[in-house]
């Protein structure tokens, strides 16, 4: 694995400060950029994804998208492509929904359960770890991690 240029731990107490957080990243994506979250089931990452949503001003609600493997969200200039990979068996499967080519052509990809398809997934991605804290009911630990130096303050 890569070392990062940019890692950082992030607490949050509540699901505004969760996507107060995920709108600051979102305001440093690019096009073909891949989020990857990880973490455990109610740990934050949908959650996550409805605050970076919110930033590009995407009115549908980003529910993960479980059953239907993604969604797409469009707003003026950006595409974002949320995946729920929880059900995949590996990242294979997620290059036969055509994956790339929604990457090549500019959508921001944001990916839950990215470990499930970490093995297509290059080096650049923009990496969020997710663990809910047990003796705070809506604390969130987030560790970001990415190859590009990212000021998220």
């Amino acid at each position: 694995m890569t070392p990062a240029a940019f890692k950082s731990k992030v607490s949050t107490n509540s699901v505004a400060e969760t996507q107060a957080l995920a709108a600051r990243l979102a305001a440093k994506l690019l096009p073909g950029d891949i989020v990857a979250l990880e973490g455990e089931l109610a740990s934050g990452k949908t959650t996550f994804t409805q605050g970076l949503t919110q930033y590009f001003s995407i009115d549908e609600y980003a529910a993960s998208p479980t059953f239907t493997y993604m969604n797409e969200y469009h707003a003026e200039n950006v595409t974002i492509l949320h995946i729920d990979a929880y059900r995949l068996k590996s990242g294979n499967e997620l290059v036969e929904m055509g994956f790339w080519e929604y990457v090549e052509n500019g959508a921001i990809a944001v990916i839950e359960w990215a470990d499930i398809v970490a093995d297509i997934l290059p080096p650049e991605i923009i990496r969020l770890q997710f663990r809910r804290d047990d003796a705070a009911q809506n604390r969130r630990h987030i560790i970001i991690s990415s190859l590009r130096g990212l000021d998220l303050t």
